[in-house]
Formats: C-alpha cells, sequence, structure tokens
C-alpha cells in the first residue's frame, strides 16, 4: 500500500474511533442491564463488557464481587441440554444442572420458550456465582423490557 492510501486510512480510522459511541466496559452498576436476551440488575460494583454480537443473540463478561462470568445470550434459542435443577416460575426462568462441557463449567436458564442464556467459567461454579445467575431474567426477540438504563446496542452501520 503506498503511503498516500496509507494516511488516508489512518485518518478515517481515527475519525471513526472518535465518533464511536460508548463502549459496553463502561456500562457498570447500580442499573438494569439488558443484552441479548439476558436482563440483569446490576449491583454497585458489577459491570459488563460486551465481546461479540450477532442477529439472535450476543456475549458479554459480567463482573461483581462473585468474581467474573462469561455470558452467551440467545433471543432464539431451543431447550438447553442437561437436568433442569430450579424450576421455572413467573418470575423466573429455569436453571439447568452445572456440566462440564469444551473444559469449562457451564450454567443454563431457559424461560421456556426462545430466550435462553449460558454462563461458564473455567472452574466449578461458587455459589456467590450461583446465587448471581438467579437474578438473571430473560427476554426474546420481539420483546422490549421496562428499566433499561443500560443496554449493548449492535449497530449494522
Amino acid at each position: 500500500m503506498n503511503l498516500k492510501i496509507r494516511v488516508i486510512v489512518l485518518l478515517v480510522a481515527s475519525l471513526g474511533a472518535a465518533a464511536a459511541p460508548v463502549s459496553a466496559g463502561d456500562l457498570a452498576g447500580p442499573g438494569r442491564f439488558c443484552g441479548y436476551s439476558p436482563i440483569i440488575d446490576l449491583l454497585e460494583g458489577e459491570k459488563v463488557t460486551t465481546l461479540q454480537g450477532g442477529i439472535h443473540g450476543g456475549s458479554f463478561r459480567w463482573d461483581g464481587a462473585f468474581g467474573s462470568l462469561e455470558v452467551n445470550g440467545i433471543g432464539w434459542a431451543s431447550r438447553p441440554k442437561g437436568r433442569i435443577v430450579s424450576e421455572q416460575t413467573d418470575v423466573r426462568p429455569a436453571r439447568f444442572a452445572q456440566r462440564r462441557t469444551d473444559g469449562r463449567y457451564q450454567i443454563a436458564i431457559w424461560n421456556g420458550r426462545h430466550g435462553a442464556a449460558y454462563f461458564t467459567s473455567p472452574n466449578r461454579f461458587t455459589r456467590q456465582q450461583i446465587e448471581a445467575i438467579e437474578r438473571v431474567r430473560l427476554f426474546e426477540e420481539g420483546e422490549t423490557p421496562e428499566g433499561c438504563n443500560l443496554r449493548t446496542v449492535f449497530s449494522w452501520e
């Protein structure tokens, strides 16, 4: 690439970075975070950092006093594999038993329709992490959850 083209590419990239929206790493609690499909009422000291997003879901890291969890939320999912250990209620999704997959530990939650979230950790989940997962609610495509003052937005621009 010649020097003129390199300068133009660098100029365009720097202008794009200057106009970029606030990153998800800046989404810190307290506040209601709405990912795609998890809804988490973040407590003081908790934050989310977006990892990637797509048409029907996205992933993020959730950090707090319980440690750190990677979360893969899906707005158009089927029932997760495994055994349900906490039944779905009017306000809480079903929680599946902790299992080991691809060398990591995983817990899934499911709203009984199409909303699901998979939480992964390199180590077995602690009581504090399971309690944090119990606070998560789910929505699915076509629904608009209320009170979401913190959210991830994926743009096609």
